[in-house]
């Protein structure tokens, strides 16, 4: 009992760590946003930076035993170029996946741009606004293509239902009309933490552990005609990732 109390404390400690040390960078980082422009240059550097925090934040709450990673395959993620699909099951798994990617770059929400803790970083890092149409696809396609990893979780949102995947057909676009390959990751937890409709205080009695595995990259003109009509190949693709997503994680 006096253990799951600690890592309640500790889990709440981390995000205030996280909030406030996020809103010194911003603060940091104003004069390099103003007076220098945007660049490849200035955005490789901010994802280091990126990376740099995000690996932090996941140490000390490894060190506050507030959760225990293990990763598998790692490998596949150090080269660039990659479309990198994942599961969305916990608040913290782009903060893990962003610290183990090189070159990562993700598709953030407007509202997280506005906020300080966040603005900072993901402005000098280049990471992509979650506009609506084509605009997001060819962004997409283009830091793939420029060299980045790009994170995308098909779902849109952390899973509702640990039993039921339900994609969008955003990344399937992205793949099919960029000609670009998929890496798929397989993230799931030993117990119920940080998911949607939970508090951050609702933690599990005990320790949880982060699983995350890296599969081998998904040939995506094996699965659909690339040159077929992109809506009803998009939904095949879809339905495929859906399908083995729901393999794996089972």
């Amino acid at each position: 009992m006096l253990d799951r109390y600690w890592r309640i404390f500790a889990t709440g400690l981390s995000f205030a760590i996280f909030g406030i040390g996020g809103i010194i960078l911003t603060i940091a980082l104003i004069p390099v946003l103003l007076f220098t422009s945007d660049s490849e240059t200035r955005r490789r550097h901010g994802k280091k930076l990126l990376k740099r925090a995000f690996k932090s934040f996941l140490w000390g709450m490894q060190f506050l035993g507030v959760m225990e990673l293990r990763i598998e395959n790692a490998q596949y993620l150090k080269s660039g170029g990659r479309l990198v699909l994942a599961n969305h099951p916990s608040l913290i798994d782009a903060v893990i996946l962003i610290s183990l990617i090189e070159n990562p770059n993700g598709i953030i929400k407007s509202s997280l741009l506005n906020n300080p803790s966040m603005f900072g970083l993901a402005k000098i890092s280049g990471l992509i606004c979650n506009v609506e149409g084509p605009e997001l696809i060819r962004k997409s396609i283009e830091s793939i293509k420029s060299g980045d990893n790009l994170l995308v979780f098909p779902e849109g949102t952390r899973t509702k239902d640990l039993n039921k995947i339900s994609f969008k057909r955003g990344a399937a676009y992205i793949a099919i009309k960029g000609r670009i390959n998929i890496t798929p990751v397989f993230i799931s937890t030993s117990e119920p933490v940080l998911r949607k409709d939970f508090s951050w205080y609702e933690v599990p009695s005990i320790k949880p552990i982060f699983k995350v595995n890296i599969a081998d990259e998904i040939e995506v003109a094996s699965k659909v005609r690339m040159d077929g009509d992109l809506i009803l190949e998009s939904e095949a693709l879809t339905e495929y990732l859906e399908e083995l997503y729901l393999h794996e994680l089972s």
